[in-house]
């Protein structure tokens, strides 16, 4: 089956009460979540590469209804998510119309959750060879994330549909936190390899890329230790891009004036009309790479993009510092400090 991970960067209301008896349901209560089980739902033996729990039912039709999920606990550097999601359920709605071409997006009821719903929709699409409707509810409770997958054949859809409602309104983090395990280099870099790709599939066409490599420097030096993630652009004028982007923040770093910068010649001009794109999408990488590894030890204090043409020809590459990120990630520093964010990203 395909991985059913989708990225992770974004995620608090109240928590919906059922009026249901004892004996319909169970309430199973681990360290990191807790929900009420409903009646016929077993623990499956395996899930998906990806998910971490998983639910099913047996249908009248004989086939399973199934409720899965991803559950995460968000860093402090990743701040809040942004108020407007448009942008993520737009990048959302790309990377599951990627996994499974033909998928149709359907109307349906938006769920209740026990926090912020950031993402919620509802397809109907074939998924190893059968066809079944499924919805995807994506939602931040407290500072956990859960990324649900209610899934079912689409005419049983109507009969389990209470009891994905009732379990995904019960689905709340855990009594307890445990404490997080230290990942090592390999773990995250396959994490990294596997995840990545994913994000880089939500992206515009014309912004088309693919994950080169992905490479973590061994030990502590005086350049840092630093995630590498090297990323190839299909899209021919992307060296022009790099460099008038390079250009530009230089310039803003100085504290040139708009003045100084209409006085660059006109192909540069035109090619940094997509830095903002350019410097959005290559942070939106290193953002989404930022929970994988938060607890390697020795920490990552430096992520570093090399930029390659669609030929594998390394143009330049773009770092930025743990603390900088940080900042960016918690929203202290912001677009609108142009000059500042512009001293935290460091050019090749």
């Amino acid at each position: 089956m395909k991985s059913h991970r989708m990225l992770q960067l974004f995620l608090l209301a109240f928590i919906a009460l059922y009026s249901l008896t004892a004996s319909a349901q169970e309430v199973v209560k681990e360290k990191a979540y807790q929900l009420q089980l409903q009646s016929g739902w077993t623990r499956t033996k395996s899930v998906p590469q990806g998910i971490d729990v998983g639910f099913r039912k047996k249908t009248a039709e004989g086939d399973y209804a199934t409720f899965y999920f991803h559950h995460e606990v968000m860093p402090p550097e990743a701040g809040e998510p942004p108020s407007n999601t448009s942008d993520m359920k737009r990048q959302w709605d790309t990377m599951v119309r990627n996994q499974y071409p033909g998928a149709r997006l359907v109307g349906g009821a938006v769920p209740k959750v026990g926090g912020r719903i950031l993402i919620n929709g509802e397809y109907e699409l074939t998924d190893d060879g059968k066809k079944v409707r499924r919805r995807y509810t994506y939602f931040l409770a407290g500072r956990t994330v859960f990324v649900v997958q209610s899934s079912a054949v689409p005419s049983q859809w109507a009969s389990v549909l209470t009891d994905f409602d009732t379990m995904l309104a019960s689905l709340q983090p855990g009594g307890s936190t445990t404490e997080k395990e230290t990942k090592s280099d390999e773990a995250a870099k396959a994490e990294l390899k596997r995840d990545i790709p994913t994000l880089l599939g939500s992206l515009p066409s014309m912004w088309k890329c693919s994950l080169s490599d992905v490479t973590i420097t061994s030990s502590p030096s005086k350049d840092k230790r630093a995630l590498i993630i090297a990323l190839s652009f299909s899209r021919t004028d992307i060296a022009e891009i790099y460099n008038a982007t390079k250009t530009v923040f230089g310039m803003m770093k100085a504290g040139k004036t708009d003045s100084d910068l209409n006085s660059l010649p006109p192909q540069t001009q035109r090619a940094a009309g997509s830095s903002g794109e350019f410097v959005k999408y290559v942070g939106q990488v290193w953002g989404a790479a930022w929970g994988s590894v938060a607890n390697v030890n020795p920490e990552i204090e430096r992520y570093t993009l090399p930029i390659l043409d669609s030929k594998g020809y390394r143009i330049g590459s773009i770092s930025i510092s743990r603390e900088d990120g940080a900042a960016i990630l918690t929203g202290k520093v912001t677009a609108s400090d142009a000059k500042r964010v512009a001293s935290m990203y460091i050019f090749e």
